[in-house]
């Protein structure tokens, strides 16, 4: 039937059976079963992005949130699938007095980790949370020796390969929300080889598209390096 999907009918239909039951349930004086939990089973504070323990203070600590731990093992964060080639969740850096990023071999040079969000929500975090926020810029008297060697150019946003579907029941177009990774500079945007922006590295690209098909992404940086996706857009 059009207009009817999982959201606008099975959801809610589901939710009501739910209510149904658990209001059965509570009417007739019975009390919602308790699950025992297991004994090598515990709750631990973690912080994001890493998902470790640490205190909330801790810098590295961006969002504290609480997880099950199996035998006092608490897993990291796992690395995204598409996370970028060389683009870890964190980055050990050099810090001078002045806050800056530096050699290891400057003058007042302290080692200091920096945590950092899985690549792939990058076009969803707060711009204080993203990597070009995260790290500090670098001090032009005595820059980081690894300054110049930017990580490979890499689209986040959307993967090759995607289906994407249009908005259902509605005649709005798809927005994306796409933004780059690694290299340097100014960014500009292709689709099917025709540019539509250009953008600095902590902005964000964001085309709409109302027709379905096939697309080809592209961006260009400064240096000269490329990176490409094709995907498709369905009804």
């Amino acid at each position: 039937m059009p207009g009817q999907f999982g959201l606008a009918s099975a959801a809610p239909l589901m939710l009501q059976v739910h209510d149904v039951l658990v209001n059965r349930d509570s009417q007739h004086g019975i009390a919602a079963p308790v699950q025992p939990v297991p004994l090598n089973v515990g709750v631990a504070a973690i912080c994001w992005p890493l998902g470790q323990p640490m205190s909330k203070s801790d810098p590295n600590c961006r969002r504290q949130r609480f997880a099950w731990t199996l035998d006092g093992t608490t897993p990291p964060t796992l690395q995204a699938a598409d996370q970028p080639l060389g683009l870890g969740l964190q980055e050990r850096v050099w810090i001078n007095a002045k806050g800056l990023r530096v050699a290891a071999g400057c003058p007042d040079a302290q080692a200091q980790d920096i945590a950092l969000w899985p690549a792939p929500l990058e076009p969803w975090l707060p711009r204080a949370e993203r990597r070009e926020a995260r790290l500090p810029p670098a001090d032009p008297d005595c820059p980081p020796q690894n300054l110049n060697q930017e990580p490979p150019l890499s689209i986040v946003g959307v993967r090759e390969g995607d289906n994407l579907r249009l908005p259902a029941s509605s005649r709005q177009a798809l927005r994306l929300r796409l933004s780059a990774l690694g290299g340097s500079g100014h960014r500009w945007w292709f689709i099917d080889g025709v540019p539509l922006a250009d953008t600095d590295t902590r902005q964000d690209f964001t085309p709409t598209l109302s027709k379905p098909g096939r697309y080809q992404l592209s961006v260009l940086d400064e240096s000269g390096q490329t990176a490409r996706v094709e995907f498709s857009v369905v009804e």
